[in-house]
């Protein structure tokens, strides 16, 4: 009888998830529209609204003026000797009791 109880439990809970997704997945951008609508409905704060200076945007392309461009230094270019020093790989240290794994441990 406790396993039938079990059962039963974990179905109510599955069926409960699947019954949300499916709420979520159908109406979901209802849910977020009509999310936004309330958030806005509440009052804001008087006190956080008039000390805070009130931000401007400015589009990207005005934010960047032609004369930083043209002060932009050209790009380094690196011998080819110098780009070719390899980085050092750290040394990976194994114990001896640790187990290694091998490519055909892997394979399928």
């Amino acid at each position: 009888m406790k396993a039938l109880t079990k059962i039963v439990k974990i179905l109510t809970v599955l069926a409960a998830v699947a019954g949300a997704v499916y709420v979520v997945a159908t109406y979901g951008e209802q849910i977020v529209a009509w999310a936004k609508k309330v958030l806005a409905s509440f009052p804001k704060c008087p006190s956080c609204c008039e000390s805070a200076p009130q931000a401007q945007e400015v589009p990207v392309a005005q934010a960047v003026s032609e004369e930083a461009v043209e002060e932009a230094p050209a790009a380094v270019e690196v011998p080819a000797e110098e780009a070719a020093v390899e980085t050092p790989v750290p040394e990976i240290l194994v114990s001896e009791n640790e187990p290694v794994a091998d490519e055909a441990d892997f394979a399928e």
